[in-house]
């Protein structure tokens, strides 16, 4: 008897504490203090019968926890139930899976792609120490060398005062510095290597620079501060986790071994770690690193470590605890200002010292390292996630009004379920569980399609990138995002038809005539799948609007004109000083190439120069020029370009006065330059600048140089930038050196340019068989590069606009179809007393066009809103831009209108006798 009441008592407690719970506790008690009194009747002592009552009850609460334990393994048995006939639900309806599954398979995988690529560009951290230390001493967007502009102005800083603060960093654990540009260098194995040099990315860099970002080794040692003490003294070199696989085949002995770069043998010192790419992360991250004192030597350049105010570092800290952000930003300040003073000489103004104090370069948080990607890539990426999100809502929308109608057709299996006893919560759980079930799958499958997407984003962003540091494969943030999406997902389409269950009826849902129910909970469950409908085409239309514009935009962009002519031109990279060719023979050199290639059927023209028509040159100098004064501290600086004769013929580049640079430009010939309009109409906007003359602050090169002829102005920095000044100097005209050399080839072909590539390849090694060919590229493939951001905007959204459109469709051609299936007795009747078809067909419609009309009133308002925000994105075109408006108007009202026609059409094939009997 007492084991009885002990196990009633038990499952009691697993239900909960209800009024019959505790009358069986109280009837558990009094049966103790019955068999208690019993013992002291026996001739226990009332100490002993106590004892024996608490060793019963001891007996009764491990009877209750088996209870309990039996009670949590019904529990999980009930949910392992509802899981099998969930799965065995959705297997009887395949379409509706397969369509529920890849709808959010599209969803969540477009969602994934995006955030792997925000992930890579935006959110990474660096994989060192304490990455959140790390700073930048300005935002580090410079590159190459500059002079005559103040310390801190451009990012960029002389080595003497990198040397400066690397010696005393002040209140920072440690500054380090790197070279700006990341260079291509020829690479051989061993110390007299055989065959043609590779040519690979290099990144010079202080001693200090591993040991101050806090990366441990895989192999061997960092480059230390003793194997940058003096220029040339150490020639060592840290080769990537990438390169040593890949290049070096893994070799457990690289330590050690000799790397021939550029011709400079040097000993491999280390292996860094899988994943690092060092903390200047462009579209091409280096796989070498040697100290910053070999950089004459690797990069065959005038030395740039005498203090001769060139500007090439980027210069970087680790914070020190217990610092503050105020102190270290004054500290830099005033490091910075005492440096700019001390080269004035002593001969500053008071005006001049006024401008020193207000100089300064801010500190820049660097713990996702210092990324060109992020500066050109964070708008469109942001806004495609804001897209895909859309999307997916359109999705879940979707699936969320499907589950309804099946919800509803169900209603009799439900509320005979509940009238037998089943309770809500069961049922509810139920149907969150094949809507979980549903996002799970979508988000394998999604999973799988975001690996395939992602690959072809990251191709399409680094394009022509031998290695880059994005990463398709998923890591544990993307894994926990993608978990995370489909679960919500799971929830936000379950949870509609999740609370119709939970407020439904039970007694309606049992009478036959069920389709016939006009009460206001029938109501009431129409009214949810059309305030989805809405918000779908609400969201179309937002989409639709959005991508029109960014497609339009593009589109513009590239019908602008660029100053050259864009057809049939092929654009040759040729490596660092042509594998080694020195300054005495460049002329022979330039003269024996363009004799190669225009010797080859099919081409009109070759030049070189130092850079290509949509490429910045790294070569800029301050200028005087002859009749113009200019005002106080402004800058004169012009970007200067090389060029062989028949450059300007050969890129298309109109000269609207004056001359080209031609072979009458000979060394020992009257120094003549050519400039761009730009530059003509800024110093000489009143005059004629042909016959000018300017003077360099290039003591090489000075001059003084005479204007024989004004270019077209050129759009090298995109078609949104405006023209900058530029001056093209004849190349053979130059002084013998670094100038001297123009590593761009241009060749005009009369016929499809990118069919030439292997015949001029060919002739190139004929000409030189050690001439490192970098790329070959048409000029489509160039300019093209230019206009990245908005293709990758307008291409992807269009397609996600597309997407969201069609589930759309589906939604609406779903919801009305089960809308004419519910009302089918009413369509009888309605048939059978007279109505015309051509009525029954309006109703439907009508009804479609209610919540078209609906769903256009607020989605364009929000598109117009919302796309302000983007306006910069824009070129040429508004927001509020009519013809797109109209465009997407149209595309949805079309889609629409062909999602509810044919359920509509269906609807007057109904024969009135049929539909009578249809229960």
């Amino acid at each position: 008897m007492g084991l009885v009441a002990n196990a009633v008592s038990g499952l009691r407690a697993l239900m909960g504490r209800t009024r019959a719970e505790q009358e069986m506790d109280e009837e558990l008690h009094s049966f103790l203090e019955a068999s208690r009194a019993d013992k002291r009747r026996a001739g226990m002592t009332p100490e002993q019968a106590a004892q024996a009552a608490r060793v019963e009850m001891g007996s009764t609460n491990a009877v209750k926890h088996h209870i309990r334990s039996a009670g949590w393994e019904t529990s999980v048995e009930n949910l392992c139930q509802d899981l099998r006939l969930s799965v065995r639900k959705l297997a009887k309806s395949p379409g509706f899976t397969l369509v529920a599954v890849l709808s959010l398979a599209l969803g969540i995988g477009a969602n994934t792609a995006i955030f792997t690529l925000v992930s890579g560009v935006l959110l990474k951290q660096l994989p060192v120490r304490s990455p959140k230390e790390l700073v930048s001493f300005g935002r580090a967007f410079g590159g190459g060398a500059l002079g005559g502009v103040d310390l801190g102005t451009a990012d960029l800083y002389p080595y003497d005062f990198a040397r400066q603060l690397e010696k005393q960093p002040g209140p920072f654990a440690g500054v380090f510095s790197f070279n700006s540009r990341i260079r291509k260098v020829g690479v051989g194995i061993g110390e007299h290597p055989t065959g043609q040099a590779v040519q690979v990315s290099a990144h010079l860099v202080s001693g200090n620079y591993f040991a101050v970002l806090g990366v441990p080794m895989f192999m061997g040692r960092s480059i230390q501060p003793s194997d940058a003490e003096a220029p040339g003294r150490n020639a060592v070199v840290v080769v990537s986790y990438h390169y040593w696989r890949e290049t070096m085949d893994a070799d457990p002995a690289a330590v050690g071994r000799v790397l021939t770069i550029n011709g400079v043998p040097c000993t491999v010192v280390g292996v860094a770690p899988a994943g690092f790419h060092g903390i200047y992360l462009q579209i091409e991250v280096p796989e070498l690193w040697a100290p910053l004192t070999m950089q004459a030597e690797l990069t065959r350049e005038p030395s740039l470590l005498e203090g001769n105010g060139l500007y090439w570092l980027h210069l970087g800290a680790r914070q020190a605890s217990g610092a503050s952000h105020v102190e270290e930003q004054e500290w830099l300040n005033s490091q910075i200002r005492s440096y700019a003073l001390a080269h004035e000489g002593g001969q500053a103004t008071p005006e001049r010292r006024k401008e020193i104090e207000r100089i300064g370069a801010p500190l820049v948080t660097a713990a996702s390292g210092i990324s060109s990607l992020r500066a050109n890539f964070e708008g469109p990426l942001l806004i495609l996630m804001g897209v895909v999100i859309l999307v997916l809502l359109v999705a879940c929308a979707n699936l969320a009004n499907f589950l309804l109608a099946q919800a509803a057709a169900r209603e009799l299996e439900i509320s005979t379920r509940l009238a037998l006893g089943s309770s809500r919560g069961r049922i509810v759980r139920q149907i969150l569980m094949e809507a979980l079930l549903l996002s799970a799958s979508g988000g394998l499958f999604g999973l799988a399609l975001a690996f395939l997407a992602t690959r072809a984003l990251i191709a399409f962003i680094a394009a022509g990138a031998a290695y880059t540091s994005l990463d398709p494969r998923p890591d544990f943030s993307v894994l926990a995002f993608t978990l995370g999406v489909s679960l919500l997902t799971g929830l936000l389409f379950g949870l509609a038809p999740a609370l119709r269950v939970a407020h439904s009826d039970t007694l309606p849902a049992l009478n036959a005539n069920v389709r016939t129910s006009t009460a206001g909970g029938e109501r009431g469950a129409r009214l949810l799948p059309r305030a989805l409908v809405i918000a779908q085409v609400t969201v179309s239309v937002v989409l639709l609007t959005g991508a029109g514009l960014f497609l339009r935009s593009l589109t513009n962009l590239e019908q602008e004109d660029f100053g050259f002519n864009r057809t049939h031109l092929l654009l040759v990279t040729l490596g660092d000083r042509f594998g080694g060719v020195e300054p005495a023979q460049l002329a022979g050199f330039y003269q024996t190439v363009i004799d190669r290639v225009n010797a080859l059927p099919g081409t009109s023209g070759a030049a070189f120069s130092s850079a290509a028509p949509m490429s910045r040159s790294s070569w800029t100098s301050s200028m005087k020029i002859q009749g113009y004064v200019p005002g106080p501290k402004e800058d004169t600086s012009q970007v200067l370009e090389r060029v062989t004769p028949g450059y300007f013929e050969t890129t298309g580049i109109a000269i609207v006065q004056g001359r080209a640079v031609g072979r009458e430009d000979a060394p020992n010939g009257p120094k003549a330059v050519v400039v761009n309009r730009a530059f003509a109409d800024h110093y000489f906007p009143h005059h004629d600048a042909v016959g000018h003359r300017v003077t360099l602050e290039d003591d090489t090169n000075a001059g003084p140089w005479q204007i024989v002829g004004v270019a077209a102005n050129t759009r090298y920095s995109g078609p949104r930038e405006e023209p900058e000044r530029q001056v093209y100097f004849p190349v053979q005209q130059l002084a013998l050196g670094e100038n001297s050399y123009a590593e761009w080839l241009q060749v005009r072909t009369s016929g499809d340019p990118a069919k030439m590539t292997g015949a001029l390849r060919a002739a190139l090694a004929e000409a030189d068989p050690n001439l490192p060919v970098l790329r070959i590229q048409t000029i489509g493939e160039l300019t093209d590069r230019f206009v990245a951001n908005e293709e990758l905007i307008s291409r992807l959204s269009a397609v996600f606009s597309g997407l969201a459109v069609l589930l759309a469709g589906i939604g609406l051609y779903g919801v009305m179809s089960y809308a004419v299936v519910r009302r089918t007795n009413e369509i009888g009747i309605r048939i059978a007393l007279g109505a015309r078809r051509g009525n029954v067909l309006w109703m439907v419609l009508g009804e479609t066009l209610l919540l078209l009309g609906a769903g256009l009133a607020l989605g364009l308002p929000l598109a117009w809103a919302g796309l302000r925000v983007v306006q910069s994105e824009l070129y040429g075109l508004t927001a509020s831009d009519p013809e797109t408006t109209a465009g997407s108007v149209l595309i949805i009202t079309a889609v629409t209108l062909l999602a509810a026609w044919l359920p509509a059409r269906s609807a007057t094939k109904v024969d009135p006798m049929v539909a009578l009997r249809c229960d």
